[in-house]
């Protein structure tokens, strides 16, 4: 039962926290017995509660024994029955105090229950997944000894955000085909746990974006964009698992295209870094600037949006004002005390899940205090629906402001859009030549 609400609890949270989750690779999830879920670590506690969310049932998940010393996390460990890690890199952590954690992964492998870890062993912000420790090829090898045989299954996960520290972003979880952690006869078992954390590692970055550095993804994210859509009638951004798999697509072409196409690949990538830094000066995006805008669909998108603002207008603003506070306190959170990009979100989620009922309690109290027992429910159940109904609103008045300032910006600034699209048409000719020029490449071998 407890398994069940905190499963239900992180897809609720996910529900609230991301605008869209996208899961692909279900059909790999084993829905009994012995399985060890593996995921790349690049958004701290979120990421978590993403593979809580999204996994088929529940897993015991592996943490840094650190986390209990904050207050808003502990009674979700607790919860969560999440199992402690003692890092060697932890102050005043005992890293003997490991072969209990061992003990109790076992146990729980061999009772057919599932174990998520993070082998990265940090959460990071690297544009690519750092080494992996060997705790899930130690995990699983081990239990298989002591109480096997299991069948135990490894299942990669791998976790891309499309904006991480940002609320109301998406995520993608990307799950791989099992693997299972086998020792060769007469291998040694150290060479064992090597083999097999390397298979792991080869599985996460099969799921995963891995880029050289930051200004490679950047550049990648923006020629895969261009290919993708040549000439859109409207804008549209690509969703998440669209821009994920031409990314990939771009990163595996991307050794050969700078061995055999050297001068030709360095030239593309300056036109799409100028265009890039052209569109950020101008503060719009690809979609935008290709856009042909034709006038029945600007009048229609115009008149159809304005109407759902006005219609949800009332309890927006209600729901504003009863939200306001534990909406921005996590906020001020996360900028005050997030150190690095990749625990921002976390700032902002857990002070949210506690803030928010907190004050929805004091304000039907306040409400019961002045009107009675009918106010108090009333305003129980206004405050939460009224919440929600002015996200969505804030969101779609957001984007409604965004898409008209722009659409303002390319038909009065007529130098600045005919600049901006004749650089994308020349940036996005290049790029095709590149991919044909590939694809040439691979059909002659």
């Amino acid at each position: 039962m407890v398994d069940r609400l905190v499963h239900g609890l992180a897809r609720l949270v996910l529900a609230l926290f991301f605008r869209h989750v996208l899961v692909e690779g279900q059909e790999n999830l084993p829905d009994k017995g012995p399985v060890l879920v593996v995921a790349n670590h690049v958004n701290s506690l979120i990421d978590a509660v993403l593979v809580a969310g999204t996994f088929s049932r529940m897993p015991r998940f592996l943490a840094k024994s650190t986390l209990w010393q904050m207050i808003l996390v502990r009674p979700f460990l607790t919860l969560g029955k999440v199992i402690p890690v003692y890092r060697r890199q932890d102050p005043g952590v005992d890293p003997t105090l490991n072969q209990q954690t061992f003990a109790r992964c076992h146990e729980v492998l061999r009772d057919g229950g599932a174990i998520a870890l993070f082998p990265e062993g940090i959460s990071h912000n690297e544009p690519e997944i750092q080494p992996l420790k060997t705790g899930a090829a130690r995990i699983a090898l081990q239990a298989e000894e002591r109480f096997g045989p299991l069948g135990i299954r490894i299942v990669p996960a791998g976790l891309t955000f499309d904006a991480k520290g940002k609320f109301r972003s998406s995520a993608l979880v990307c799950f791989g085909k099992p693997l299972r952690p086998r020792a060769a006869e007469g291998e040694d078992p150290r060479e064992t746990v090597l083999r097999i954390t390397e298979e792991v590692d080869r599985a996460l970055r099969a799921l995963t974006l891995n880029f050289e550095s930051w200004d490679q993804a950047r550049l990648l994210r923006r020629a895969a964009e261009l290919y993708s859509r040549p000439n859109p009638a409207v804008p549209r951004q690509t969703s998440l698992a669209e821009a994920h798999a031409l990314q990939r697509a771009f990163l595996e072409g991307f050794p050969q295209l700078r061995k055999s196409f050297p001068e030709r690949l360095e030239r593309v990538e300056r036109a799409v870094d100028r265009y890039d830094r052209l569109l950020l000066g101008a503060r719009l995006r690809d979609d935008q600037v290709g856009a042909d805008y034709p006038r029945g669909k600007v009048i229609s998108y115009v008149a159809t949006r304005f109407f759902h603002l006005l219609l949800r207008f009332p309890l927006a603003m209600i729901g504003t004002v009863l939200n306001w506070l534990p909406f921005r306190i996590p906020g001020w959170l996360a900028r005050r005390f997030a150190e690095t990009p990749d625990v921002e979100s976390t700032y902002k989620l857990f002070p949210a899940i506690v803030l928010f009922p907190l004050f929805w309690i004091g304000e039907a109290i306040a409400a019961g205090y002045f009107g009675g027992w009918p106010a108090a429910l009333a305003m129980a159940l206004l405050a939460p629906s009224s919440g929600w109904i002015a996200l969505r609103f804030h969101e779609r008045r957001r984007s409604f402001l965004s898409e008209a300032r722009a659409y303002l910006k390319l038909h009065t600034r007529k130098d600045l859009a005919q600049e901006l699209k004749v650089r994308r048409r020349e940036v996005s000719v290049a790029v095709q030549d590149l991919v044909e020029r590939y694809q040439a490449s691979l059909a002659e071998k």
